[in-house]
């Protein structure tokens, strides 16, 4: 969304907007952000929502607007379709944009915690690439949005199926959990590491299946 918001606002303004025009909505849309940063710092520690909530609320939220922006562009002038693409914007950072620097500080053990942040930075990075190149392709600016709007539903099924939700869980316990795991006594752990409230998806999957054998 910020990697490519020149490209997003000329295709919504039209090729004739002033550099004022432009330069205003990039102001708007940058203050949105803010208030959608602020707006996941007051509710990113409740419960109630919580990481892994509001990562999937906000790649499906932005994915809607972005399909919206996509398939209706031609039916809506460029204001609604402006305020639409705001939405977005508020939604990605009240959502993946903070959720995905939060979650590897805290999903890996204190040992490989730097590393593995690391990695998943770099495969962010990486993703920014692919993109990029991508991008490259969209021969219209209803397929620039599509392929966005398609790429935040993906990212919200893969966060489903393999992110925990560490919101409430001590980060000792997955220290204490790691070590046991390194000792070969991974199965005589029973805190609140392998609770089912703090395991992805596909986590939950194969403890039940390891419980079933």
């Amino acid at each position: 969304n910020k990697l490519f918001q020149s490209t997003f606002l000329l295709a919504l303004t039209g090729e004739n907007a002033t550099l004022t025009q432009i330069s205003g909505a990039s102001a708007i849309n940058a203050f949105v952000a803010l208030l959608g940063y602020h707006a996941a710092a007051l509710i990113v520690d409740n419960p109630a929502v919580g990481r892994l909530r509001l990562q999937q609320t906000g790649f499906v939220i932005t994915g809607a607007l972005f399909l919206i922006c996509g398939f209706c562009s031609d039916r809506l002038s460029s204001m609604t379709l402006v305020c639409i693409y705001l939405g977005s914007s508020f939604f990605g950072q009240c959502g993946p944009n903070c959720t995905t620097f939060l979650i590897p500080a805290e999903v890996f053990p204190t040992e490989m915690r730097t590393v593995c942040h690391g990695i998943s930075a770099s495969a962010g990075k990486l993703g920014a690439l692919i993109a990029s190149i991508l991008f490259t392709f969209a021969k219209t600016d209803n397929a620039l949005f599509l392929i966005s709007g398609y790429t935040s539903f993906a990212a919200a099924i893969f966060t489903f199926l393999t992110i925990p939700d560490l919101t409430t869980l001590d980060l000792y316990e997955i220290d204490r959990y790691w070590r046991m795991i390194l000792n070969g006594r991974e199965y005589e752990y029973e805190g609140a590491a392998v609770d089912p409230r703090h395991l992805s998806y596909l986590e939950r999957r194969r403890n039940r299946g390891a419980v079933m054998m």
